[in-house]
């Protein structure tokens, strides 16, 4: 029974491997990254100043990535530990629920996360809000650049000298 244990102990670690590293492909989401999707996409530049800085919570995806991967791991390592053609089968179904149920509770832990909500007031007085996680550290009375583009908005540092008041 111990060799049997031993000489599949190769393929159990290689399914659980599998799994980590299939939920660990979880999306980062951050002001400061760009998809390949949003290269070559224009869209409207506007500038205005941080007045309201909130955390908020960024709830976790599931893209069911997790459950198959964890599903797959749990059959593979049910199966292996299991005594007889039967026990294999059953074991491996078994293994297969608890291993997507875990797996789907893994890739929504992973994505999971904090994020900044930003109120700006733009120069030209329209209010926004845009949630993104805050690498560059963006704080209340902050100018900012407000970039649109690819149905998303994101904010960086303003560079340079502010604009001039549009107000008279």
């Amino acid at each position: 029974m111990m060799s049997k244990v031993v000489a599949r102990a190769p393929m159990v670690l290689a399914a659980a491997l599998l799994s980590l590293a299939v939920t660990a492909c979880g999306p980062q989401h951050t002001g400061e990254t760009y998809s390949r999707g949003d290269m070559q996409r224009g869209g409207p530049v506007l500038a205005g100043r941080i007045i309201a800085v909130d955390d908020v919570p960024i709830s976790g995806t599931g893209s069911g990535i997790g459950t198959v991967g964890g599903g797959v791991a749990g059959a593979t390592i049910g199966s292996a530990l299991a005594h007889g053609r039967t026990g294999s089968i059953l074991a491996g179904v078994g293994g297969a629920i608890i291993g997507a149920i875990a797996g789907n509770a893994v890739e929504q832990g992973i994505t999971r996360g904090q994020g900044t909500r930003f109120v700006v007031q733009l120069d030209n007085g329209q209010v926004i809000n845009v949630v993104q996680t805050n690498e560059a550290n963006l704080q209340t009375g902050d100018r900012v650049t407000v970039l649109e583009g690819g149905g998303k908005t994101r904010l960086a540092r303003e560079s340079g000298p502010p604009p001039p008041d549009p107000r008279p």
